[in-house]
């Protein structure tokens, strides 16, 4: 009886995974086009750079030579470091780069986490724009000049560069290098609907006088995603935030199971908690189709993504359960089944074409935006195809698996920490 249960609610499932999935494609494929004119100001801007930093001596100086290196006039942008008690020599680092090039500002504070750290730049800041860059990150020379144009607009209250992966090593770097692909595409994709929700470190930009009324930074210790609040906040006072899919923006990824597994947990967290801080928003029709559309997606897409999983393995565990039960129960049953090939008319026969039908829509549909975001952006599908297959595979068990244990964890209310 439970079988049958879980057999038809798998079905259901699958068919409104697919039914999403299609509607989603045809609605996205009309928005992947940007076809509004590029924005132009009459004047550039003065930009200050905020890096928030702690132990990246590393990776820090690269960073600052990012910004110094950019096509943006020289007499136009600040840089301001921000060591947030870094336990390495990552001061030591700033302030012997700081005897060839004073122009760069260092601040040293005890350690308070990176939405205090990036609130002590904001106040020393003089610039019109923050520019707001994780210490490990670097951009391309010409971002600052595409980004900052957005700002013409008004209503326009933060802008974010395209991330791509910076120098893929070993095997789940360049997993993840496919997965930014997509990001970047459905980051591109809602910034053209107008419900786009992010301000990632590598490299976003807000107008001064928007953050500083505003608030600045969380200054919550519970909120570990401060990104993603700072942008649930400017679109709950009606700014925009917009992407430029051309200003690009290369950040390190994490290179070991371990690491990828804390980052995800702390996202999701962050991304539950802030869900529910701003849980106003979902269904108000004041926000436009960001609070009727995409906030409601975001939380169904999570429920499905969890519950399909969910239901996959539990018919795999099953299966696996039965075929070890008859192969040691009944004689000869294991080599039978190993040895024995159906033709074609049986295999299709044997399938539920219910449940097969629409996984093999879901899969060609995600193959085709695959394809389409890797065109649109321009990078190698062909590069490293076989960790290509494996985040086809892989990742949506990874995220699922993440998602439910972020939940736990919320539930519990056991502690957030950004590390």
């Amino acid at each position: 009886m439970v079988k049958w249960i879980i057999v038809d609610m798998f079905q259901y499932v699958v068919w409104a995974i697919t039914f999403l999935t299609l509607w989603l494609v045809i609605v996205w494929l009309n928005f992947l086009i940007d076809v509004r004119p590029r924005p132009r100001l009459a004047s550039l801007p003065k930009i200050s750079f905020v890096s928030a930093a702690w132990n990246e001596q590393k990776t820090i100086l690269r960073t600052i030579r990012s910004v110094l290196e950019s096509d943006y006039p020289a007499n136009l942008k600040e840089i301001i470091v921000v060591n947030d008690g870094s336990t390495d020599n990552t001061a030591k680092v700033v302030e012997n780069f700081r005897k060839l090039h004073p122009e760069v500002v260092l601040i040293n504070k005890v350690n308070g986490g990176k939405a205090s750290a990036i609130n002590e730049g904001i106040d020393k800041a003089t610039g019109d724009i923050i520019a707001v860059l994780d210490a490990d990150s670097r951009f391309s020379p010409d971002a600052p000049k595409l980004m900052v144009a957005h700002f013409a607009n008004k209503t326009v209250g933060a802008v974010i560069s395209r991330i791509r992966v910076d120098e893929p090593k070993n095997f789940l770097q360049k997993i993840q290098r496919y997965e930014y692909v997509m990001s970047s595409m459905t980051r591109f994709i809602m910034n053209n609907f107008g419900t786009l929700a992010i301000t990632h470190g590598a490299l976003s930009m807000f107008k001064t006088k928007t953050l500083r009324k505003l608030g600045g930074f969380v200054r919550d210790k519970e909120n570990i995603t401060e990104d993603f609040e700072i942008a649930l906040r400017l679109k709950k006072n009606n700014f925009r935030v917009v992407m430029e899919p051309h200003a690009v923006s290369y950040t390190h990824v994490p290179a070991t199971p371990y690491t990828i597994w804390r980052q995800r947990l702390r996202w999701s967290r962050g991304y539950i908690y802030n869900m529910w801080q701003y849980r106003s928003m979902i269904f108000d029709s004041s926000k436009g189709l960001f609070g009727t559309f995409q906030l409601p997606i975001n939380v169904i897409a999570v429920a499905l993504l969890i519950l399909n999983v969910s239901l996959i393995s539990y018919d795999t565990f099953g299966r696996a359960f039965d075929f070890v039960s008859r192969s040691l129960t009944i004689p000869d049953y294991f080599w039978n089944s190993v040895l024995s090939f159906p033709s074609l008319t049986q295999f299709l026969l044997a399938r539920n074409i219910q449940i097969q039908l629409p996984l093999f829509i879901s899969l060609v549909l995600g193959l085709y935006l695959v394809y389409t975001a890797h065109q649109v952006f321009k990078e190698s599908l062909r590069q490293n195809i076989l960790p290509f297959f494996v985040y086809l595979a892989i990742m949506p068990y990874f995220s699922a698996v993440n998602w439910i244990a972020s939940i736990s964890r919320e539930v519990r209310r056991s502690k957030r920490s950004w590390r």
